[in-house]
């Protein structure tokens, strides 16, 4: 018996194994289980069982927990639905319906004798691992169970401005964060004589998901911005990997720079530049387009990863008309301490994490 995630809010990246996991929680923020308490090799006649009524084959021996005349959810290719048990032999289930050809792999579930059937998901913060709330949700008759977990993370949100920003990039931790699930079921199996509760022992599942206050247009796939990007914001998601492009947070193209005003710009700063740090690059140009200055370029704090990020951007060169401003990887980030008592001289930066040995 199993309860298993079966599509997660997550986007591929071409030509590679990263994910896009950064959705928007004004948008549905979906993850999908199904529910199955034995697998199905495939359903055929067994004319041991019986030589014109299809019979199930699992993978266990249900004999102790489906009987004759129960009812049964079948997902074996061309068998999909609920039907009565007409024989149980080991793990073979013989189902009253007429033959009509074989079905693959799939699952079945014993709905009339596994009943008050529900899953728990814990959703926990990433950063301190805390519960920030628990839920009891059921799957349909099929099995299938669809969570939305962007109601618990409203809960998280404080639209408070962040003002006078000194530093390059800050995390902007009230509209933006990371959680990570757990997961199980607990169901009452009826034996005809007694009620028998059981629960499963949690699973954690091993990703981490990002939120962040913003809502997108849904297109593609309605229900989990798979097949299109949907609420997932693949677009404006960094990664480290060659060819990478990303948008910068901003509803305009050419955002207006009001001189003598705060200025800056928000990005997603992604869990892929551990290794590495980002840098911010500016170059400053006249009214022709003709390069004011040399092009610069900062490191930024590594502290803002796993956030929405506020950049800021350098004041331009006197005689500039506009700018522009991007994002590159920089150095390799250092291990962030050395062995007690040796310190080499340029081996630590204010980058790397203090050393606690």
């Amino acid at each position: 018996m199993s309860l298993d995630i079966t599509r997660r809010p997550q986007k591929l990246f071409a030509s590679s194994t990263k994910f896009s996991r950064w959705t928007g929680i004004h948008n549905p923020y979906n993850f999908e289980f199904t529910r199955q308490d034995y697998g199905v090799y495939n359903t055929a006649i067994r004319n041991a069982y019986s030589t014109t009524l299809p019979t199930v084959w699992c993978d266990g021996d249900v004999s102790a927990e489906v009987f004759v005349g129960d009812k049964i959810y079948v997902n074996s290719g061309v068998y999909n639905g609920v039907y009565t048990v007409n024989a149980v032999n080991g793990q073979y289930i013989t189902i009253n319906t007429p033959f009509i050809g074989n079905g693959g792999s799939g699952r079945v579930n014993f709905v009339e004798r596994f009943v008050n059937y529900r899953a728990f998901i814990n959703i926990y913060d990433a950063v301190t691992d805390n519960v920030i709330e628990t839920v009891y949700p059921k799957p349909d008759s099929t099995g299938l169970l669809i969570y939305d977990v962007s109601g618990v993370l409203r809960s998280l949100l404080n639209t408070q401005a962040q003002a006078n920003q000194t530093n390059i990039n800050e995390a902007n931790e009230n509209i933006s964060g990371s959680f990570y699930i757990g997961y199980g079921w607990s169901l009452t199996f009826n034996n005809g004589t007694e009620d028998i509760d059981i629960t499963t022992a949690e699973r954690v599942d091993d990703a981490v998901y990002y939120w962040l206050s913003a809502a997108k247009q849904i297109d593609g796939d309605l229900l989990l911005g798979m097949d299109g990007i949907g609420q997932n914001f693949k677009d404006y998601v960094p990664k480290n990997m060659n060819g990478s492009e990303a948008k910068f947070l901003t509803m305009f193209e050419t955002p207006t720079y009001f001189e003598g005003f705060p200025f800056t710009l928000s990005f997603l700063y992604d869990e892929d530049f551990s290794d590495v740090y980002l840098e911010r690059h500016q170059q400053d140009l006249n009214v022709n387009g003709v390069d004011v200055g040399a092009e610069t370029d900062t490191n930024l704090s590594v502290s803002g990863k796993g956030y929405v990020n506020q950049l800021k951007v350098r004041t331009p060169n006197t005689g500039s008309d506009s700018f522009d401003v991007w994002l590159e990887t920089g150095d390799v980030i250092e291990d962030g301490y050395v062995d007690g008592g040796y310190v080499v001289q340029g081996y630590t930066n204010l980058f790397a994490a203090a050393f606690t040995g």
